[in-house]
């Protein structure tokens, strides 16, 4: 498709398919269309679209509505003037007094989800691009290990007490944070397996405890926000695929890692060669600091909004960024999300 009026008539069948979702006819782009333009030329262009994989026509003369080529095309044509700037002043009122990242990522999904009436998904930052406030162990047979960051968030893992009590935890505990305070949550694990123990079962202790700390440190919270929407906007049998991806979040996660390496990344239906998402349109960011990534995207219908919800979606993104910047110290390494 290389003429600019088809391109034209292409955006207008979109747009009008997008806010009505019923089939455009000609006579309604006729309308629309800048200039006074014939019938029988529209509905000329509309047939050459429809031959090039562009428009499809689900019914005789019901007119005619955008393919998952037709919604790329319109996507990858839109520019900066399309994009209106979302209203972000509650966003930043809210990350502003959010006491915590988790609070402040969750507040985002949320308003992400209501500015865009779709389903929205976010993703922590790794635990690992934080320092260490304080290490705290609790329990008796069965351990819970609670960490502290140096920006208050919180993770737990646990492990099983390999015979120390109550006094003798204590004692690690306190040694640990006499000596680790402050240091990259990134090397704790290495750094505990590097103490030198007292006694066998003090060794086992630190052991287990280390290769506790390393499993959780890649660990990242995922904040899902907008299923009642989804319930109510999508077709039942699109929501039950939806449904089993949502719960399967690891394949999801992969693909918006994939398709946001350069800046907001769409995949549209078929594009996503998934039995779970072929029906839906995926939208993903990056957020972060200095020297990690997570991700916060949108999942909806084939049909959504595209220039509304890249919008907002860019909009929080960068509303996060901020937040994150005031929130944690600058890390060295790059942990970036890359799905797993």
């Amino acid at each position: 498709m290389h003429q600019d009026r088809q391109t034209l008539v292409l955006k207008i069948v979109v747009e009008r398919y997008i806010r009505t979702h019923e089939p455009v006819a000609s006579g309604s782009v006729v309308k629309e269309f800048p200039t006074p333009i014939s019938s029988a030329t529209i509905r000329n262009d509309m047939a050459a679209l429809e031959r090039e994989g562009y428009l499809m026509e689900p019914h005789t003369s019901a007119g005619r509505v955008p393919t998952d080529k037709g919604y790329r095309q319109f996507v990858d044509g839109l520019s900066d003037r399309d994009l209106a700037d979302p209203r972000l002043k509650p966003l930043k009122n809210l990350l502003a007094s959010a006491p915590s990242m988790e609070e402040g990522i969750a507040g985002a999904v949320k308003f992400l989800s209501n500015l865009t009436g779709q389903v929205a998904i976010g993703v922590s930052p790794p635990l690992s691009s934080l320092f260490l406030h304080r290490l705290e162990i609790v329990g008796k047979d069965f351990l819970t290990i609670i960490l502290i960051s140096d920006n208050g968030q919180v993770e737990k893992c646990a492990m099983e007490n390999p015979g120390l009590s109550k006094e003798e935890i204590n004692k690690e505990v306190e040694r640990i944070n006499g000596e680790l305070s402050g240091h990259p949550l990134s090397d704790l694990a290495s750094k505990i397996s590097s103490i030198t123990p007292s006694c066998a079962k003090e060794e086992k202790f630190l052991e287990k405890l280390s290769k506790s700390l390393q499993m959780s440190g890649a660990k990242r919270e995922v904040y899902i926000y907008g299923i009642d929407l989804a319930y109510r906007q999508m077709q039942k049998d699109l929501l039950a695929p939806l449904l089993d991806a949502l719960e399967e979040r690891m394949a999801l996660l992969s693909l918006m890692a994939s398709i946001s390496q350069e800046g907001i990344g769409v995949a549209i239906g078929s594009e996503i060669q998934s039995s779970t998402l072929s029906h839906v349109s995926v939208l993903s960011a990056r957020y972060g600091a200095e020297g990690w990534q997570a991700l916060i995207g949108s999942i909806g219908n084939t049909y959504m909004n595209y220039p509304r919800a890249i919008s907002s979606l860019r909009g929080v993104a960068e509303c996060l960024s901020d937040f994150a910047f005031q929130q944690f110290p600058p890390a060295s390494a790059d942990r970036s999300f890359n799905g797993e």
